[in-house]
């Protein structure tokens, strides 16, 4: 029994080592190419993002405190001219739902794009 355990063991070994693609083998560009000497860059990107979003911020807060003394002065009977401030609001939403969905719809394009590449390398199921 000992022998024929073996023999079956190192048969399924040997297919299952077949069935690993090429890519992924040792010495093969996948295993080759795990460096991460990206994650410098992707923390650089990150501080960036914080700093922006904090100036930003307090960009606001400026822009409302000079708002709020500008509309001191103002007397109830002057009237704003021009549209109504919630036509600026809706347009500005509807904008930013049409590039919203855009990008979406190409970020979608780019998945199906890569599962499909990915899939052409690396089978989802052993062809052994």
């Amino acid at each position: 029994k000992s022998e024929a355990a073996r023999s079956i063991t190192a048969k399924f070994r040997a297919a299952a080592m077949a069935a690993i693609p090429k890519v992924c083998r040792e010495g093969g560009p996948l295993r080759d190419a795990a460096d991460f000497s990206y994650i410098q860059s992707l923390q650089g990107l990150l501080s960036d993002m914080m700093s922006a979003t904090e100036s930003s911020n307090d960009d606001g807060l400026q822009d409302v405190t000079a708002q709020d003394s500008e509309e001191g002065g103002m007397g109830k009977e002057e009237k704003r001219k021009g549209p109504a401030r919630w036509y600026h609001k809706l347009a500005a939403r509807a904008v930013m739902l049409g590039v919203n969905y855009l990008q979406g719809w190409l970020a979608w394009q780019g998945i199906k794009r890569a599962a499909a590449e990915r899939d052409r390398d690396m089978p989802k199921f052993p062809l052994f």
